[in-house]
């Protein structure tokens, strides 16, 4: 083998070993070449935090993960080219969440309130109180108080063994709040004519941007709302009307906000408890809790 020759060769190898060298490089760093819009791209992800372990994820009809750990139910979907993406995340037993999700050139889009509701909501017994007219009601530290509007009279029970501790007289029923503000306290909720409003009360600089007063219809019922207020996240809502109850969050990215309706056959008054994620309800004179955290 001449001298010329392996030299040939070896420019040949080097050139080549600085063109792997490139391409490992460029797909690390996550660039990749769209064969839809003909252009070198910086990819994306999606990262996904869900209120259960072990809920699958599928982008575009395609399984991709499952959110796991103890603590933080969550995953990181890498390498996505910039485009819009079917995001479908389905556990068993549970309403399953959808959405189309745009990842723009090099970032990552953050979906870390994710609640997957149950289909069948659990109702745990609490206590059975005498006959009485229970024009609404109210639960802290272990007590709840339960309001005649007709006798004005507040009675406070142990919600422990129902055991009456108080009996007090009030000159005027006490009216309930026209608006909720978030735990965050950059957002409210508000009744207008039987219509349910949120409005933002600081700028929200995350996508979707919201600027301080900018308003957004959520729901219209023929008849009165009996209940409104928050998730303790600051991302979803509650409320109760017409027997139904109904919860859903705020994103409304893509022009889709999910949402979900429970019929529980009740009547009003209900009673939610944030900071406990406890819907609060009596049948007749038994007063029953759903949990929305388990």
């Amino acid at each position: 083998m001449t001298l010329r020759l392996r030299r040939f060769i070896f420019l040949i190898f080097t050139g080549f070993f600085i063109i792997s060298s490139f391409i490992v490089i460029f797909f690390a760093e996550g660039y990749r070449f769209d064969f839809n819009s003909f252009k070198i791209v910086k990819t994306g992800g999606i990262f996904i935090k869900t209120s259960v372990d072990n809920a699958k994820i599928y982008i575009d009809d395609k399984y991709a993960n499952s959110t796991s750990g103890i603590l933080n139910h969550d995953t990181l979907i890498t390498n996505l080219v910039p485009r819009n993406y079917t995001v479908f995340i389905y556990k068993e037993n549970y309403y399953p969440w959808n959405k189309v999700i745009e990842v723009k050139n090099g970032m990552v889009v953050e979906l870390r309130n994710i609640i997957l509701f149950p289909l069948e909501l659990q109702k745990t017994k609490l206590l059975e109180l005498p006959d009485q007219v229970i024009s609404e009601f109210s639960i802290s530290d272990n007590a709840i108080k339960i309001n005649n509007n007709k006798a004005k009279t507040t009675k406070t029970y142990s919600l422990a063994d129902g055991k009456l501790l108080t009996t007090e007289k009030f000159r005027t029923a006490t009216s309930s709040s026209e608006d909720s503000i978030s735990p965050d306290k950059n957002k409210k909720i508000y009744i207008s004519n039987n219509q349910l409003w949120l409005s933002y009360l600081n700028d929200i600089n995350k996508e979707p941007i919201k600027k301080t007063g900018e308003k957004e219809l959520i729901t219209v019922y023929q008849s009165s709302i009996d209940l409104f207020d928050w998730f303790n996240d600051s991302e979803h809502l509650i409320w109760f009307a017409n027997g139904e109850l109904s919860v859903a969050e705020l994103d409304n990215q893509s022009g889709k906000r999910n949402s979900i309706k429970f019929y529980l056959n009740i009547n009003p008054p209900v009673f939610w408890d944030r900071a406990n994620s406890d819907f609060y309800f009596f049948e007749g004179n038994i007063l029953y809790k759903i949990n929305f955290k388990s």
